[in-house]
């Protein structure tokens, strides 16, 4: 019986030493990161806003209906009127310039009557007396200047002295106009010329230049100034003639 006992005893104190015990300490952390990261793609870049064009602003519109205009190009034929330094003699310059207006202001729809449309020779009396035929609501006459100082330039303007208010208010519309163009402007003066005084209509009387001044002998010569002088004196006889 003793034996027996001892026995159970000795069983208790290791079976006590070998049972598992619990334990409350928490785990380790773990030594490499289990969290898997999905990779984040970039962000494309904004898209470049298209460019626009900005649109061309219309040419303004002119209408002329109504007006009768009658444009002279002054000289021609035997009289080659101012021979400068250029290649171009003033009877050339004024129709080259002339025939560029009257088609300016015939597709704005006015009645263009033109005094000579080539190289022949017209009296200042038959000038006169064809404004005063069509009635010309406007007489333009168109010239190129000469000078004893080859320092001279510029554009001029005449009218007739005492002229009326309409010739007064056209010279000065083709004066601005001329001005915007950049063409330097010499002034509206008074004259008594034939083509001014021996009609009773509205005149104007443009020198586009001096043939006596290279620089100008030279652009008077060419098509591209003929042409953007042309302009500018088309769009002041417009301008007089808006409502």
């Amino acid at each position: 019986m003793a034996r027996l006992l001892a026995t159970i005893g000795v069983l208790l104190v290791f079976g006590g030493c070998a049972a598992p015990s619990r334990t409350t300490q928490p785990l380790p952390p773990p030594l490499m990161e289990t969290t898997v990261r999905r990779p984040v793609s970039p962000r494309p870049p904004p898209a470049p806003r298209p460019r626009t064009t900005p649109r061309p602003r219309p040419a303004p519109t002119r209408s002329l209906r109504g007006a009768t205009i009658v444009v002279d190009a002054g000289h021609g034929g035997r009289d080659p009127g101012a021979i400068g330094v250029g290649p171009m003699h003033e009877k050339d310059v004024n129709l080259q310039v002339a025939q560029r207006v009257a088609e300016l202001l015939n597709g704005w729809g006015a009645t263009v009557r033109t005094t000579r449309d080539h190289d022949r020779f017209v009296s200042l009396d038959s000038r006169a007396a064809f404004a005063e035929r069509c009635r010309a609501d406007l007489f333009v006459s168109i010239h190129a200047d000469a000078a004893r100082r080859s320092s001279a330039a510029g554009a001029t303007i005449y009218i007739a002295r005492g002229a009326n208010r309409d010739s007064q208010e056209a010279a000065q519309s083709i004066a601005a106009a001329l001005s915007r163009a950049g063409i330097a402007c010499r002034g509206i003066h008074g004259a008594g010329f034939r083509v001014l005084v021996g009609h009773s209509r509205p005149a104007v009387l443009i020198e586009c230049g001096f043939l006596t001044n290279p620089r100008e002998a030279w652009r008077l010569s060419t098509p591209s100034y003929q042409a953007h002088l042309a302009k500018a004196l088309a769009e002041g006889i417009a301008d007089h003639f808006a409502p």
